[in-house]
């Protein structure tokens, strides 16, 4: 029982993860309440993806001196100050350090998370639980997403919730500022539950204490520089999807809510995560990595076709259910193999989420020249993806 309600408690961190995803979100409402320029406005994301970068490997080192149960402690608490922010002020500056707060816990949920997973599972579920506990994280981010369509534009009777500026006669929307109570709120549930149930022994999973240098060194195993240049790729592909998917349906069917790309290519994340828990019950994680690369494959060389409304949707769903377990896969094929680098490789791979930053750099770049353009940079990452999935299949006796 008691193992059953550390693993409970996990996946509510993993369900508040989801809601560091908000950060991209929130771009285009927070342009058009602060009726800032589209480069301001995207150093909202930019606050919250830096700190994937900045803190991962230098959180890894410190989890290895101090425990995992400590470090999400310390990630939650974070977290949990920059949803309560907006909810004391709220100005762009207080959402850019809202923001920044948010991603700095999400970066230390990310390496604790991750590898704690194997610490309350069954033996040999570690895959399966892994996978599940992200589809808890797509639920976060579908929830972020669906209160902004649904509940945010309804709010703005409600004096906190919109304001006149100086020498206007409309008041702006302010409804996205209903996020952050709701943040609060769940994540301060999230604290009470690892602090009662998530037990020391989990903190102390035999890993020798690892250091900067031997992050780095870790780089230097031609097996986790691979997996790292994976979730590197991943990350930048899944981003580059959210960013353009919108493009294709205001390009096409210009009355349409371009929310609604995102939404349903969210619920299939949400739908493929749940799935990929039930089917690593009974296929190999590296076997099953090859079938999910696959059906992403597959779903990008559809974006090329001709616009049809049903090619195209079809296309989302097969992405999402594509792209849905790529993450867990590779982190927990990277630690089954080599388990004693736990610690390097949760600060590694969470790292290498920072391509989530970098790679729809390339893609913006690409659909410059024409829109669909951006979708062959995310077909040579999952090619990439595709010979990181054959590699990763075990050697035979």
């Amino acid at each position: 029982m008691e193992k059953k309600l550390s693993l409970v408690a996990v996946f509510f961190v993993f369900l508040a993860m989801g809601f560091g995803d908000a950060a991209g979100q929130l771009v285009s409402v927070v342009e058009k309440a602060f009726d800032i320029t589209p480069f301001m406005a995207s150093f909202v994301s930019f606050s919250g993806m830096i700190m994937f970068g900045v803190l991962s490997v230098p959180m890894g080192v410190q989890q290895s001196k101090i425990g995992k149960k400590k470090m999400l402690v310390i990630g939650l608490i974070l977290f949990l100050l920059g949803a309560i922010l907006p909810i004391i002020a709220f100005n762009f500056p207080i959402i850019l350090l809202a923001v920044l707060l948010m991603g700095a816990g999400a970066t230390i949920l990310q390496v604790s998370g991750n590898p704690l997973i194997r610490d309350v599972s069954p033996d040999g579920k570690y895959s399966s639980m892994l996978s599940f506990a992200q589809s808890l994280k797509a639920i976060g981010t579908l929830s972020t997403s669906l209160i902004l369509v649904l509940v945010g534009t309804s709010l703005m009777k409600y004096g906190w919730f919109s304001f006149t500026p100086e020498g206007a006669t409309e008041p702006v929307n302010m409804g996205f500022r209903i996020l952050f109570p709701i943040f609060a709120g769940v994540l301060l549930l999230t604290l009470l539950l690892v602090l009662a149930f998530v037990p020391n022994q989990a903190e102390e999973g035999g890993e020798k204490p690892t250091t900067f240098a031997n992050c780095l060194r870790a780089l230097g195993n031609p097996f986790i520089l691979m997996m790292f240049l994976g979730i590197f790729f991943y990350c930048g592909a899944e981003a580059s999807m959210f960013n353009r998917i919108p493009s294709i349906l205001i390009e096409n069917n210009p009355g349409i809510t371009p929310a609604l790309g995102n939404i349903v290519l969210i619920i299939a994340l949400f739908v493929g995560r749940f799935l990929g828990g039930v089917c690593l019950r009974h296929i190999k994680a590296p076997a099953f990595l090859v079938i999910t690369v696959l059906i992403s494959i597959l779903g990008n060389v559809m974006l090329f076709m001709p616009y049809n409304t049903f090619t195209t949707w079809l296309s989302f769903i097969l992405i999402g259910i594509g792209f849905a377990n790529i993450f867990p896969l590779i982190f927990s094929i990277c630690v089954d193999r080599i388990p004693e680098k736990t610690n390097e490789i949760a600060g590694l791979m969470t790292t290498a989420i920072v391509g989530a930053a970098i790679v729809p750099l390339l893609t913006g770049a690409a659909a410059n020249m024409a829109p669909k353009y951006a979708f062959f940079v995310t077909l040579a990452c999952l090619c990439y993806l595709l010979f990181v999935s054959l590699k990763s299949q075990p050697k035979a006796a």
